[in-house]
This record gives C-alpha cells, structure tokens and sequence, in this order.
C-alpha cells in the first residue's frame, strides 16, 4: 500500500508518502495559523516520490479549522483519484509502547489516550482538563505538544503526530468517518424559549 498522509490536527501542517512500513517522503511545518496555505504544498511536494493508492488522514481530535482543513483536503484528493480514503485518530500518530498521548484543547484542557505494551489504544481519546489527565494517565511514558506545554513530560519527547506512525494505525484499527473528532460540546447551542415582552 502506497499511502499519502496526511495531519492538520494541531500546529504541524504533516503530508507523508509511506509505502508498508517505510517513509518514502515527508513535508511538515509547524505554524497553526496556516493549514490551508501549507498543506496544498506539501502534498505536491511529497507526490514527487510516487503515486498514492490510497490516502490516509488524521481526523483529531483537535482544532475546528484545521481538522476541516485535512479531512477536506484528504476527501477532494482522493475522490479525484477514485482512492480510497482512510480516517485515524491523530493520536496514534504519536503512540508508542505504555504511553500516553497528550496534546494541547487549549482552554487549560487536552486530549489524551492511553496505549498498552503493544502500541495499541486502550483508553480514549478523551478531552478534560489537565489535572485530571494528569490523574488518569500518572506513571506512564507521556509524548506530544500539550504534555510539554502542561510540564507532563521533557522537551525531547515527540511533540507531534508522525505520518509514519499514523499509516500504521490505519493498518491497525478499522477506519472512522471523515468526520472531525472533537470530544468538545460545541460552544453554540440552540436559543431556548424566547419570553414575551408585552403584556
């Protein structure tokens, strides 16, 4: 399986061809501002390494903007291609052997998982707040931006999700929807009854 890669869910903008269990081509910049503009770019550039039969993409949980960003991008390529297209959690891409994953929900929250002996997942992913991920997850190896960002863990752990890592668990578990995982209610929410303001 030929692969494109691609991740949007948090600042680094990832696309990656990966071929089995080999990297054939990586192209990734961090900057949280500029999903839409990056990741176009990175694509082209990493399609110089081969013809993709089928795209991989990470679907969060993380930001609103930027997981669009992905999954749309993914969903047009693919549906041009006539490829199959294939939904991950963006945390395994960061997944090892007994860890867990945490990365920056902003508000004071994060995501996080949890992953056994094997790398695979078997809590989550979930959004709370930090002290009780804190909580949940004490005693473990802890990777990614927001256990940095919250002190969980030192600056030479892995910050982001890794297209590599994240071709793999599309061979692991089965496929979600090319839906944005949020965790978060939505902050919008339906008016309730209007009350009368005449006699």
């Amino acid at each position: 399986m030929l692969a494109l890669v691609l991740d949007t869910s948090t600042p680094a903008v990832s696309a990656g061809l990966v071929c089995g269990g080999e990297l054939l081509a990586e192209h990734v910049v961090v900057d949280g501002r500029r999903h839409g503009e990056l990741l176009a770019v990175g694509i082209r550039e990493v399609l110089k390494a081969g013809t993709p039969d089928t795209v991989v993409v990470g679907v969060g949980p993380g930001p609103f903007t930027g997981l669009r960003v992905g999954i749309v991008s993914a969903a047009a390529f693919g549906s041009a291609r006539g490829l199959p297209v294939l939904g991950v959690c963006s945390l395994d891409g960061l997944a090892g052997p007994s860890t867990a994953v945490v990365t920056d929900a902003r508000r004071k929250e994060v995501y996080w998982a949890v992953y056994d002996e094997t790398g695979a997942r078997v809590d989550g992913p979930h959004v709370t707040s930090v002290s009780e991920a804190q909580q949940a997850i004490s005693g473990r190896r802890i990777v990614g931006d927001g256990a940095q960002l919250y002190g969980f863990s030192t600056a030479d752990e892995p910050r982001y999700p890794s297209v590599l890592a994240l071709a793999l668990a599309a061979q692991r578990y089965a496929p979600l929807p090319l839906t944005p995982l949020y965790l978060r209610r939505p902050d919008a929410v339906e008016p309730g009854a209007t009350k009368k303001v005449t006699a």
